[in-house]
C-alpha cells in the first residue's frame, strides 16, 4: 500500500482498500455506510444476504459465490448505545483467497460534534489506524475535522479540515500530512450570487511541501 493510497482512506474507506487485496470491494460510508456493503466482483456470482435486527443495532452478513464456487464472505455487527452515545461497527471480512481481515470502528457523540476511532487488520495481522474528530461551531458557521492514521508498515500521518460559512457562500482549507513528511494543501473558495442567477464561482488553491 502506497502512501498516498492510504492518505485517500480519510476520505473515503479503509475496508475497500482490505478487500482489493483479494480482489473485490466495498462501497461503503461515506459513506456513507449504508449501501452495498457486499463483496463485490465482475464475474459471474450469486450473492445472498442475511440481515437480522438487534435490541442495540443489526446484523448483516454477505456471501457472494463465484461460478468455480470459491466464496467471499463480510460479517457486520452494528451495537449502539444511546446512553453512552456511541456506535460501534465490528467487520469481518473472507476474501476469495480465504484470508481474513477486518474493520472495527466506534463513533461517539460529543457536545459538538463526533469523535470515530478505527482499526483495520489485514490478512498479515498488521493493524493500521485512524481517529477521526469533527466538531461544529453553528455561531462561528465553521466545521472543523482533524485525523491521525497509522499505516500498516507503522507510518504516521495526519489531516486538518476547516470549513468555514461566509456571506456568499463557504471556504474550505485542508491540510494533510503524509508519512514520508511531505505536506499538501488545498484551500477552496466559493461564492455565489444572491441574484436569481444563484451563479457562483469556485477558486482552488493547491500547494505542496516536501519534508
Amino acid at each position: 500500500m502506497t502512501q498516498q493510497g492510504f492518505v485517500k482512506l480519510l476520505g473515503a474507506c479503509i475496508a475497500a482498500t482490505l478487500l482489493a487485496a483479494s480482489g473485490h470491494a466495498i462501497a461503503r460510508d461515506s459513506q456513507r455506510q449504508h449501501g452495498t456493503h457486499a463483496p463485490r466482483t465482475t464475474q459471474p456470482h450469486t450473492r445472498t444476504t442475511e440481515r437480522q435486527r438487534t435490541e442495540t443495532g443489526h446484523t448483516r452478513t454477505d456471501t457472494v459465490t463465484r461460478a468455480d464456487g470459491a466464496t467471499a464472505t463480510r460479517s457486520a455487527v452494528v451495537t449502539n448505545d444511546k446512553e453512552a452515545g456511541t456506535r460501534t461497527r465490528n467487520v469481518d471480512y473472507t476474501g476469495f483467497d480465504g484470508k481474513e481481515r477486518s474493520v472495527d470502528s466506534v463513533r461517539t457523540k460529543t457536545d459538538d460534534g463526533f469523535t470515530r476511532s478505527t482499526t483495520a487488520t489485514n490478512a498479515q495481522g498488521e493493524t493500521a489506524t485512524r481517529d477521526l474528530t469533527v466538531s461544529r461551531d453553528k455561531e462561528a458557521g465553521t466545521t472543523t475535522r482533524s485525523a491521525h492514521y497509522t499505516t500498516f508498515d507503522g507510518g504516521t500521518g495526519s489531516m486538518s479540515d476547516v470549513i468555514q460559512r461566509t456571506d456568499d457562500g463557504f471556504t474550505r482549507d485542508t491540510t494533510r500530512t503524509l508519512p514520508d513528511g511531505e505536506t499538501h494543501t488545498r484551500s477552496v473558495d466559493v461564492s455565489c450570487e444572491k441574484d436569481a442567477t444563484r451563479h457562483c464561482v469556485k477558486q482552488v488553491e493547491t500547494g505542496q511541501q516536501p519534508q
